[in-house]
């Protein structure tokens, strides 16, 4: 299947399709092995390849359409048998193969009519990768796999498999499911040209392995040096985007949102004590509370200080020397918008607040699981503490809504959708699909309750955001947003 792309010289409207394209190489996550199919990615009842007992496939035709790709493998699947292959060299492998015995040095992937990216074009960040300890492990530890795997082809020389290993980490694209979960990796090469800005104007969404490029706000004309994606989840410090962005891509990122002094106090700002006012008040809670790199060496009063780092990127960081250690200088913590104080009490609440929240938030994202009661505790602690936008309350909240979906227990469900409404447009924007998910997730509880009225708005405004991040023709928005909508319509 050739790209689909938009002509650069017509003008560009929000939810307009401006690219498609199937990967370069891709693999299904290993945690989604047997309960979807290896080829579309479509999840249902599958069946094993009856020669490696290894993939799985939807039906003949997903197994007659792979088996280009997979006959290769199939055979080594079976010779290293039990052993299972990890995702990362699964997916070198696939790249390794279609370089050196198919099209893959000669491919081209067109992004206009003229314009076309090849493996060859991909950054690899060799450099950067000799210097990353973590790096450097993942790839030695792959090598030994691949060298056990790939009895039957020749293997690159090390220099030329870092190449190859650093163009795969650095380009690689999260294949996402109908409810935004990772399920796989791709190669999309004609994507990889888009940058990362944490204020995206185009997104990228997934029908099965298809990538789908939409841009979420108008311009005059197709700049692709002017596309921007993100690259991560946005609801987090610009401290932690810039770092993670740092570790995995190798850039500071220096974009409107991450410098925005709006973000900056809110991401752990504790709620004014003046009901009347919704300023944030900043109250540091740790030694060091770093909220955003800057690539230059600053001063700044207000209690926010820069700290150098090599003579090239400062940090501003919440100044906890003054306000934490000196007792004397807690009275000086104030809104700055109506001047309320903070007592010593109400700063020491914070503190311990934002340190228990702190703490569970690391323990759920280790385990990869939201727990209800745990949730809750938290968000008991937080209230009238944190401000409603502060980051770690609306991480909270999101692992707290999501819990609850899980144990149906709709009613509270229901409560704090519409807190995480609120801190979703903060952190990720209008149009960002999240959102748009958000919103229909919120919509069905509540017409499942036959409050009909509210449902029927939550399920409009998830289809004006969906319409624009993934089109009518998605299954998202056909299967799954469309008959809630006409059924609310009918109801009301």
């Amino acid at each position: 299947m050739r790209n689909k792309y938009r002509n650069t010289d017509s003008s560009i409207k929000a939810g307009d399709l401006i690219l498609t394209e199937q990967p370069f190489a891709f693999v299904l996550s290993s945690k989604e092995q047997g309960s979807r199919c290896d080829n579309c990615l479509e999840k249902g009842k599958v069946l094993k390849c009856s020669g490696c007992q290894f993939v799985h496939y939807c039906g003949r035709s997903c197994q007659r359409d792979a088996w280009g790709d997979h006959k290769w493998e199939c055979a080594n699947f079976k010779r290293v048998a039990p052993k299972v292959l990890p995702d990362g060299a699964r997916m070198l492998a696939k790249i390794i193969n279609r370089l050196y015995r198919g099209d893959g040095h000669s491919f081209r992937s067109f992004y206009s009519g003229t314009s076309f990216r090849m493996w060859k074009d991909l950054m690899s960040h060799y450099s950067d990768l000799k210097a990353d300890k973590k790096r450097m492990d993942h790839f030695t530890s792959l090598c030994v796999v691949l060298y056990e795997f790939l009895k039957d082809i020749s293997l690159p020389n090390t220099v030329e498999m870092m190449g190859l290993y650093g163009r795969m980490v650095i380009n690689s694209f999260m294949i996402l499911d109908i409810d935004m979960n990772s399920i796989g990796t791709g190669i999309y090469l004609a994507s990889s040209i888009l940058d990362h800005s944490c204020s995206p104007n185009a997104v990228a969404t997934f029908d099965g392995k298809t990538i789908n490029i939409r841009a979420i706000q108008d311009m005059p004309c197709l700049d692709w040096n002017q596309m921007r994606i993100s690259y991560i989840d946005l609801m987090k410090t610009p401290y932690d985007r810039q770092t993670e962005l740092l570790q995995n891509y190798y850039f500071l990122c220096q974009c409107d949102r991450c410098m925005d002094e709006k973000q900056i106090k809110h991401v752990h700002g504790a709620i004014c004590l003046n009901k009347q006012c919704e300023e944030p008040v900043t109250i540091p809670w740790k030694e060091n509370c770093q909220v955003v790199r800057i690539p230059t060496t600053k001063s700044e009063g207000n209690g926010i200080s820069t700290d150098s780092q090599n003579g090239e990127e400062s940090t501003i960081s919440l100044n906890t020397k003054d306000v934490i250690e000196n007792g004397e200088d807690k009275d000086t913590v104030h809104c700055k918008e109506c001047g309320t104080k903070y007592t010593d009490k109400h700063v020491d609440v914070f503190v311990k607040t934002m340190e228990f929240t702190h703490v569970h938030l690391q323990n759920m994202e280790r385990a990869s699981v939201a727990y209800v009661d745990v949730c809750q505790y938290c968000l008991d602690r937080q209230e009238g503490v944190l401000h409603p936008l502060n980051v770690m309350h609306a991480q909270t909240l999101d692992h707290a809504f999501d819990a609850l979906i899980q144990v149906q227990l709709w009613e509270k469900a229901c409560v704090y959708a519409e807190k995480l409404i609120r801190c979703f447009r903060f952190y990720y924007g209008d149009r960002n699909p999240l959102l748009g998910l958000l919103h229909l997730k919120y919509g069905k509880i509540l017409l499942y309750k036959m409050e009909v009225q509210q449902a029927l708005a939550q399920l409009k405004s998830a289809e004006k955001i969906i319409k624009m991040t993934h089109g009518d023709r998605h299954p998202l928005y056909k299967e799954q947003l469309m008959p809630l909508l006409q059924q609310a319509i009918m109801e009301s």
